[in-house]
């Protein structure tokens, strides 16, 4: 009897500790309009079934019933990371393993992005790939950095970002980030960026880091 119950008492601890299943709503970066050839450009991953914020405004992204599709729906607010207001003109739907034009998501910047971006979705993703840019925004709250990433966007290696009369270009080097910043003159800064908080939008309390 001792040994059922200490066995039981296992299986619930072990129960209680498993880590959380967590879905995202990928947008793959490509050159060419059928979303061919080698990833590059503009991309974004965001998380399902929460509410964040994006350079101060608030989103959450669900899944239709047998996951053919997603949609991005905008809000007026977040607090206490529950998204109120719809703003239902706003909704963007997407079919899994569509090809379509990139959306701005690329916040507090000027970027437009000029790629097409193939949906799809990723079950409790373990790694990410090295890109030459990627910033991402973590939970309200979220000082280390350690938690799921709500949103990123990134840039593929030695992608040209236009924004206006200005560019950059981000690469990756020994796992350091950096961007080659041209207005019109060129100069190159390390990209990377430890976990601060959005001080641009501080009422959203989000936390940010960059990286390759």
């Amino acid at each position: 009897m001792i040994k059922l119950l200490s066995l039981l008492l296992l299986l619930l601890i072990l129960n209680n500790n498993k880590v959380k299943s967590v879905t995202y709503f990928e947008m793959t970066p490509y050159g060419r309009s059928d979303c061919s050839g080698e990833s590059e450009g503009i991309g974004y991953a965001f998380i399902v079934n929460q509410c964040f914020a994006i350079a101060g405004d608030y989103f959450s992204v669900s899944l239709n019933s047998d996951h053919s599709n997603g949609t991005i729906s905008e809000y007026k607010d977040g607090d206490n990371g529950k998204c109120t207001g719809l703003i239902s003109d706003n909704d963007k739907v997407y079919e899994i393993d569509g090809c379509y034009n990139a959306p701005n998501y690329v916040w507090n910047n000027g970027a437009v992005p000029s790629n097409y971006v193939k949906i799809s979705i990723s079950v409790n993703p373990t790694d990410f790939p090295q890109y030459g840019f990627r910033q991402t925004t973590f939970a309200p709250g979220d000082k280390d950095c350690q938690s799921n990433p709500q949103f990123y966007w990134y840039s593929t290696n030695n992608t040209k970002i236009n924004m206006g009369s200005s560019s950059a270009t981000f690469y990756c080097s020994n796992d350091e980030s950096y961007e080659i910043y041209c207005d019109p003159g060129c100069f190159t800064t390390v990209a990377n960026i430890g976990c601060v908080r959005d001080f641009t939008h501080w009422s959203t309390e989000n936390y940010l880091a960059g990286s390759c």
